[in-house]
């Protein structure tokens, strides 16, 4: 049986390597699927049996390029896996021995962290790597450092194990999320794939948006909501709809730059929209103990508030560019595709229904990724060959594998900050600079998002940031739900905010477009994403809760709010808009999402009706200009 060729050279060593990524290939699925259907083991088992595989995987596809490296690259690969097995032994001994640890413990500790630094490195780059490697050198060496970030000593002795054994650590709860849930939705997202879902949904979003100007990327921005909302990476998922839908938006006339920006800023998009979030919502549960319903139902108003915005400003470029319409010779009908292929909206169905019902995420993805393969012997039956479904089982590992390294590289920096108090010391000058504030608090801790979150998937982004910044919003008045949706929000926009946007650099390459212009697109596309955050934190209603009168008003008022924002940055309503009038319409968009006092709605669409009718009137006789922001 034959496999991709994913390693370089041939002869023995060659052929070796595949025959291992095939077996790796053959048990991730296997293995996962067991663990989530009738297989039932304790987390730390979970997470070791995951990394070995994955570990594995990231040595053979990722070898040292040296004289000898390929014995450097067997011992490794031999020595993770026994860190694994280790793990799981030494965890299952605490029980008769107490929690003690011989010198042998403290010794494959300390080999386990320099191997799976090594190992993840390797994958995610040396950012992370450099940055779990400084919190393990904090940790020995804090007693030095002079003023508040002053800690106790702690003694490699005590660290090392700490970090292999503890639920805080290399195998704690970062990681055992990637293999419990993330692993299976990435999954899902590349076997539905598989059965041409992924043209069902860019064909369907392209039939029902057409008449739309702008059709092409209303399209893009339908189809990679509905993908990145399972996919846990918004460069992932750029890298699977965009070479459907940038192609498609650069044919119609869009510019290059603006086509990237649209295709990174709805799949980045897709990790705050229910009912999956790109699997971040499960982690949340987990780290707010709030049940995943009410984190879902909560996100709901806020992400349709994103894409709204992301919706109507991508009309407005398309009015002021006069986009042409498409040939709609060549389109097929909504109800014929749908006819054709509705039979793949069943396994996302399934996947909604029975986490509604209770289901846990793990059960819900193993039913729904059973639906997805009968789908595909149903509708594709000539696609659903035994080397095709090695092609996804490889794209799952793939696809996992970056978002595992970066999870295990989390699970040493969240070691290190409960182990040393960090956490609490940098939610403690976040509060100490903004003085007890709120709004100046979230600024901080929204520079600090974004920072943080740079180069990172979405969920292991989040996990450090609920601990290191959520806490602070929550001692300074924010509500738990609020605090972690709004670090979610600005983790996930760091992935198309420069310098570091890996979603938009993915975009910029299928574009064949400057990376800089298509980020400062991108930039300016999900304009709404960072002032949502702020105003569900002091809006409960756009996060469901309040009086059912009350939500519907500051939704109403929202999506007005977000119509003259997307005008401010586009710079056209119904006319080109000055620069003083874009800048007045910012300032009247915020208004319309303040609920209380109701004024400020009512002050706000004042404004802009009159600033509009204003540049109406200056504009009757000027002819349409270029769009050239």
């Amino acid at each position: 049986m034959q496999i991709p060729e994913f390693v370089e050279g041939k002869g023995f060593a060659g052929y070796i390597k595949n025959i291992l990524l095939l077996i790796i290939f053959i048990a991730m699925p296997l293995f996962h699927m067991w663990t989530a259907s009738f297989g039932v083991y304790p987390s730390y088992q979970l997470s070791g049996v995951h990394w070995a595989l994955i570990g594995s995987f990231i040595l053979l596809i990722k070898p040292l390029k040296i004289k000898g490296g390929i014995i450097i690259d067997s011992c490794l690969l031999l020595l993770n896996i026994y860190i694994c097995y280790h793990q799981v032994v030494l965890q299952q001994l605490f029980v008769k021995n107490a929690g003690i640890y011989t010198n042998y413990d403290i010794v494959i500790s300390i080999v386990a962290i320099i191997v799976t630094v090594i190992i993840a490195g390797r994958l995610v780059g040396i950012t992370l790597s450099a940055i779990a490697v400084l919190f393990i050198l904090y940790a020995l060496y804090g007693s030095h450092v002079p003023g508040m970030f002053r800690t106790v000593r702690f003694s490699i002795q005590r660290i090392a194990p700490y970090l292999y054994t503890s639920y805080d650590g290399i195998f704690g709860q970062t990681l055992t999320v990637s293999a419990q849930f993330i692993y299976l939705f990435v999954l899902f997202g590349t076997l539905l794939e598989l059965t041409g879902a992924g043209k069902f949904f860019v064909d369907i979003s392209y039939s029902l948006t057409h008449r739309i100007k702008g059709g092409p990327a209303q399209a893009a921005v339908c189809s990679s909501m509905l993908l990145g909302t399972i996919n846990g990476s918004g460069a992932a998922n750029v890298v699977t709809t965009g070479t459907f839908t940038i192609p498609l938006m650069k044919k119609v006339g869009f510019k290059s730059s603006f086509a990237g920006a649209v295709e990174a800023v709805s799949s980045s998009g897709g990790q705050i929209m229910p009912p999956v979030m790109g699997a971040v919502a499960f982690l949340m549960s987990e780290m707010t103990g709030i049940a995943y319903a009410k984190i879902a139902l909560a996100a709901v108003i806020p992400a349709v508030l994103y894409y709204a915005t992301l919706s109507i400003s991508v009309y407005f470029i398309a009015k002021k560019t006069d986009v042409p319409d498409p040939d709609k010779s060549e389109l097929q009908t909504a109800g014929k595709i749908l006819k054709n292929g509705w039979l793949y909206i069943v396994p996302v169905m399934v996947l909604i229904l029975l986490m509604i019902f209770g289901y846990s995420a793990q059960r819900s993805a193993f039913f729904s990724i059973i639906t997805v393969i009968i789908v595909g012997f149903i509708k594709n039956r000539e696609n659903m060959t035994v080397r095709n479904l090695l092609n996804s089982f490889q794209g799952s590992v793939t696809g996992i594998a970056p978002i595992a390294a970066a999870c295990l590289l989390a699970g040493i920096i969240m070691g290190v900050i409960n182990l040393t108090g960090l956490g609490l010391k940098i939610s403690g000058i976040i509060e100490n600079i903004a003085n007890g504030h709120l709004l100046p608090g979230l600024i901080l801790a929204m520079l600090t998002s974004l920072l943080l979150g740079m180069g990172l998937p979405t969920s292991a982004a989040y996990m450090v940031l609920a601990v290191l910044v959520a806490p602070a919003l929550v001692n300074m008045g924010a509500t738990i739900m609020a605090a972690h949706l709004f670090i979610l929000y600005f983790g996930a926009l760091s992935t198309i905010t420069p310098p570091v946007a890996l979603s938009t650099f993915a975009a910029a390459g299928i574009a064949k477009a400057n990376v800089w212009e298509t980020g400062k697109e991108a930039v300016k596309l999900a304009s709404t994403g960072f002032i949502i955050p702020f105003i569900f934190v002091f809006n409960g209603e756009l996060l469901m809760q309040g009086s059912v009168v009350n939500i519907l008003f500051a939704c109403i008022t929202a999506v007005i709010g977000c119509a003259f924002i997307a005008a401010s940055f586009t710079g056209w309503a119904k006319v080109n808009l000055s620069v003083p009038a874009r800048l007045l319409l910012f300032p009247a968009g915020i208004m319309l999402f303040i609920v209380h006092p109701f004024y400020w709605n009512i002050a706000g669409i004042i404004l802009a009706f009159i600033v509009i009718e204003i540049e109406i009137i200056k504009n009757k006789k000027r002819t349409p200009e270029v769009y050239n922001v």
